[in-house]
């Protein structure tokens, strides 16, 4: 069965959404459109269900990045803070700026 939850009411009702994530497909939606996906660990082959994890500290639960990446692209929101905390790499001229969208009034081009 799908079962489809709101941002807000999954917020509120993660617990039991995280529950029916064992045997259903659960989606959290933005506006009426799916944006995630709650999936149970025991069904995934990466990671099992009794595999201890590892604790950071504040209760949020961590396990080797190298059995958790896939393509070579980070898949847990861990890997990509570590990656962050590496700082942006040197060399790369990238800005959040769309000077070439505009002209020099502000008008779109």
């Amino acid at each position: 069965m799908m079962i489809f939850a709101d941002v807000q009411e999954a917020a509120e009702r993660l617990e039991e959404l995280i529950e029916l994530a064992r045997q259903d497909e659960v989606y959290v939606c933005r506006d009426g459109r799916p944006v995630a996906r709650l999936t149970a660990f025991s069904s995934s082959p990466v990671l099992g269900s009794d595999q201890p994890t590892k604790s950071l500290g504040d209760g949020v639960a961590a396990a080797s990045a190298s059995r958790i990446a896939e393509a070579g692209r980070p898949s847990s929101l861990d890997d990509v803070w570590a990656i962050a905390a590496t700082g942006r790499p040197k060399g790369v001229d990238l800005t959040s700026a769309h000077d070439d969208f505009y002209d020099a009034d502000g008008a779109p081009r």
